[in-house]
């Protein structure tokens, strides 16, 4: 059985009555790198059933006093979350037919062919993982209010009063707005206020497809489509049926790949690389863009017939620096949920409540959330002070300034401070091009792409 990367590995309950079976099953998962737990019976495996959540349950039919469909119902009602894969002597197509109606992943007989049985639970953790990052992503939206999107401006006011009305129907939306203005999560609130909710919201930046990756990623290939493709894969497309993809910075995309983008919003139609079959997706797309895409159609880098259909029904976010009046109250919800420990409430002093509302912010939010986290880590005591903001004026020291010595030194800044301002003088000096910048700063794209989230620089 095939070693598995630590990201993959799985959490595996086996109940099977044959003790020789379930020890080898165990041993053999465990030394592909999954945690394995075992029961001999079915009263012992519900019961651990119930003590964890698992990924993948490997359940045999026939155990002395234990029925393995009913029990598979059992679990099934219990929770949704494991694949549960059954296995049994004495198969018949009729047991295969019921289980696969219960819920049942997969069916296999014995004696149970270890390869087989290797490929069957990683496409079954596959599965539980995107089941797993719904749930998650479902908790999330319902922990937060107003679906993270902050703010009582006029202008952002505006934008979740158009959300709700182009939620409402089913045509493309496309989203304008500088680079951390929340973009995704405006496409996100999109998502759950149309009927599509309860189904996948599935994300891609465009930015960072090249020309080798854009149509494995976005319509997957057959195997063999390629030299590194040893098996088959979904693309992006499929993920998202009847669900919702949001395309990030839309302007980036190649244009041959444009095309192929063009026809699926004609026919609902595409082909996976390597096939030669049409596959069906039911998708409603929300695009975005921090460019004007109307300039890149006359430099001739983005299709007309494209941007005209995908601008039908258009967001615009305002720039943070537009709506002022919305800063105090993101900091303030940045503190509550991006931070931790310590005791009582934070609070801001008054001269960090100017310079937040003074500074021009041209990251945005997104600068706005990592200013704020950095400065909750580099605080002594649960106040943001003015001094521990990176555009903050230098703080005099008092003592120096008393005894009439020459000017104050002023506090060396931090090594993060230094290189975020040296990846947005390079960014300037190439007009914003990346490809350009990561040379500059001899760096490669994904790595500059990090740096720029990390920082709150536009990307």
């Amino acid at each position: 059985m095939s070693n598995v990367k630590h990201a993959d590995a799985a959490k595996i309950l086996i109940v099977e009555d044959e003790k020789p079976l379930r020890e080898l099953l165990r041993d053999e998962l465990r030394r592909g790198g999954h945690r394995v737990q075992i029961a001999a019976n079915g009263e012992e495996g519900l019961a651990r059933y119930r003590e964890e959540i698992y990924n993948v349950v490997l359940l045999d039919i026939r155990m002395p006093g234990s029925d393995g469909v009913e029990m598979l119902k059992q679990m099934k009602i219990e929770s949704s979350v494991p694949e549960i894969i059954m296995f049994t002597g004495h198969g018949t197509i009729e047991t295969a037919v019921e289980c696969i109606k219960h819920g049942a992943y997969d069916y296999l007989t014995k004696p149970v062919k270890l390869d087989e049985l290797d490929l069957v639970i990683t496409k079954a953790v596959e599965k539980n993982r995107l089941r797993l990052e719904n749930i998650n992503l479902k908790l999330e939206m319902q922990r937060l209010d107003n679906h993270q999107i902050v703010g009582s401006s006029p202008g952002i006011l505006r934008v979740l009063d158009t959300v709700k009305r182009w939620g409402a129907v089913d045509e493309h939306v496309l989203i304008f707005g500088e680079s951390g203005t929340g973009k995704e999560l405006v496409a996100r609130a999109v998502h759950e206020a149309s009927p599509r909710k309860e189904k996948p919201f599935v994300t891609i930046n465009c930015g960072r497809l090249d020309v080798h990756t854009a149509e494995s990623e976005l319509f997957g290939h057959m195997q063999g489509a390629f030299t590194s493709a040893v098996k088959g894969r979904a693309g992006l497309f499929e993920l998202a049926h009847q669900g919702t993809l949001f395309m990030d910075e839309i302007s980036e995309m190649t244009l041959d790949v444009q095309v192929k983008l063009l026809r699926i919003l004609e026919t609902g139609t595409f082909r996976r690389l390597g096939g030669n079959r049409d596959i069906s997706v039911d998708v409603r797309f929300v695009f975005a863009t921090n460019k004007k895409l109307e300039d890149r159609v006359e430099a001739g880098e983005f299709r007309e017939d494209l941007f005209h259909r995908i601008n039908m029904l258009p967001i615009h976010i305002p720039p943070l620096r537009e709506r002022s009046e919305d800063i105090l109250p993101l900091t303030w919800y940045f503190l509550k949920t991006n931070t931790s420990g310590g005791q009582g409430p934070w609070e801001i002093a008054p001269e960090a409540m100017a310079a937040l509302r003074a500074y021009h912010w041209p990251g945005n939010v997104r600068e706005l959330r990592n200013t704020i986290r950095r400065a909750s880590i580099l605080a002594r005591e649960r106040v943001i002070s003015a001094d521990l903001l990176p555009f903050a004026p230098p703080r005099l020291f008092p003592a120096e300034v008393q005894a009439g010595t020459a000017t104050p030194e002023i506090p060396p800044l931090p090594l993060w401070v230094i290189e975020r301002e040296h990846i947005r003088n390079v960014l300037d000096r190439v007009a914003g091009n990346k490809s350009k910048a990561a040379k500059i700063l001899e760096i490669d794209r994904k790595t500059l792409y990090t740096k720029l989230e990390r920082y709150g620089l536009p990307a």
